[in-house]
């Protein structure tokens, strides 16, 4: 995706793949653009090369949810020029307002089974453990078994190059389990980042030049800055200057593909959050045409 994860590029063109980007609509809450998929896939020297497509929902670094209708357009759109999906879930259950998670595998079995998918998930984000570097991958395959050669060299290759704690493993079965304690916890935790992600994107929206989208989920939201009411030549030069002048870090988009926007995480308690929205507000205003 673009805006996406650039790790993902980074890790496929290590094993020799190429990666194609497809766009975000920002229009569209940054669904993806199903009208630039189809331009992809009738370029005839992209379309017999392109091996499957891989899907952030909720999404780093957009903050988007996808809807159940935009998923099953895209397991249709699959489905039609027969794509296998990796899906990486890896805030499932993080969504704020009416905004709900829809595990792809699930859509993909209720548009009949035809569409494999890939499913990797982890306790880094929904359980706040990212040092524990613990996560997995499920096979969902279709009614033809396309999945059946790649699910076996996967396991293959796990128990060759793999280390992970058996002590953190062992946790896993518990947290996935249902519980009343966790699950508490967990919803507490939805709720904590759905208040001071409202609170942050109220506080940049009345920030002079800045558009923050809304964040539906995950821990993000994206901002956009308009380069005719600010002296800043483009979102490099803002995030590089607000650090320099207000000690306040952002992504620049550039480092997603998607120019003109920044990236902030709403993860801290709101004084933090507060002071930083004071900071970037007082910012842009020195900043201004």
């Amino acid at each position: 995706p673009q805006p996406g994860f650039p790790l993902y590029e980074v890790i496929a063109e290590s094993h020799g793949a190429s990666v194609v980007h497809y766009r975000l609509d920002p229009n569209r809450n940054w669904e993806i653009d199903l009208e630039h998929l189809e331009e992809i896939m009738s370029d005839s020297t992209a379309s017999g090369t392109i091996r499957g497509i891989l899907i952030n929902n909720p999404s780093n670094p957009t903050g988007a949810v996808f809807s159940l209708q935009h998923l099953q357009d895209i397991v249709t759109f699959c489905n039609q020029y027969q794509l296998p999906i990796v899906s990486d879930e890896v805030y499932g259950n993080l969504t704020y307002g009416s905004n709900q998670f829809h595990p792809m595998a699930q859509i993909a079995a209720q548009c009949g089974k035809q569409v494999p998918v890939i499913t990797t998930s982890g306790l880094a984000k929904q359980y706040l453990l990212p040092g524990w570097r613990v996560g997995w991958v499920t096979f969902h395959d279709n009614m033809y078994h396309s999945l059946q050669e790649v699910e076996a060299g996967a396991k293959s290759l796990s128990q060759v190059i793999l280390g992970a704690s058996h002590l953190v493993q062992s946790v896993i079965p518990k947290l996935l389990s249902p519980c009343s304690q966790i699950d508490l916890w967990k919803e507490n935790l939805r709720k904590t980042l759905e208040t001071q992600a409202g609170f942050l994107y109220r506080e940049l929206s009345k920030c002079n030049g800045l558009e923050p989208f809304a964040p539906q989920g995950a821990m993000y939201s994206m901002v956009k800055f308009d380069i005719n009411k600010l002296d800043l030549k483009d979102d490099l030069d803002f995030s590089s200057r607000l650090l320099q002048e207000e000690n306040v870090f952002v992504l620049p988009g550039t480092a997603f593909g998607c120019p003109n926007v920044f990236r902030v995480v709403f993860c801290c308690d709101e004084p933090i959050l507060g002071e930083a929205a004071r900071r970037i507000a007082g910012f842009c205003e020195r900043h201004a045409n």
